[in-house]
């Protein structure tokens, strides 16, 4: 028999609160525990000025949810009304990507630098749809984005950094259009 109170516990409310509790190793190679306040999870998903994500947006959470990618899938959907499509655990095929994508109408998805450039190399149509494609992590090579950019045209492609600490973007850049070497569009 139950003899503990049935209120919920006072937890903090304050934006500097902890939200979670994130693990990384950084470039230490030594595990640590990041904690992420609530504040940092609304600057990462409402009015960031990379993302405008409205309530008609899917987002398709690929990372696992112990991978600080996770925190913009997962609450870029529902902190903003926009829809969740949880894929299954494991990287999906190219084509497997293609008909997730599809079949949920994704708007908003997510790659690790190594994952854009594989989908990319095996079949960029799969990424077609999206209306937004962020991709980080690492460098994302310049012929990857050209083949996005002219193989899907209408989409904005986001090249997002930053460590664990500061909540998965330090600093990103949209690119929607080709440029020439002067940085003039083609």
């Amino acid at each position: 028999l139950f003899q503990g109170s049935c209120r919920a516990p006072a937890l903090p409310r304050a934006a500097a609160g902890a939200a979670y509790v994130m693990y990384t190793s950084g470039s230490t190679g030594r595990p640590k525990g990041v904690v992420v306040p609530h504040r940092a999870i609304l600057r990462l998903v409402s009015d960031n000025g990379f993302l405008p994500i409205r309530e008609d947006d899917v987002f398709l959470q690929l990372s696992p949810a112990a991978f600080d990618a996770s925190t913009l899938e997962i609450w870029g959907a529902l902190l903003n009304g926009a829809r969740l499509v949880i894929a299954a655990p494991g990287v999906p095929s190219a084509a497997e990507l293609g008909r997730l994508l599809r079949s949920y109408e994704v708007t908003t998805l997510w790659l690790t630098a190594a994952l854009f450039h594989w989908v990319v190399r095996e079949d960029v149509q799969a990424l077609s749809g999206l209306r937004y494609l962020l991709a980080g992590g690492d460098v994302l090579r310049p012929d990857a984005v050209r083949s996005v950019l002219s193989e899907c045209p209408g989409m904005t492609v986001i090249n997002g950094y930053g460590p664990t600490e500061n909540t998965t973007f330090t600093c990103c850049h949209r690119m929607r259009a080709l440029a020439d070497a002067r940085g003039e569009r083609l």
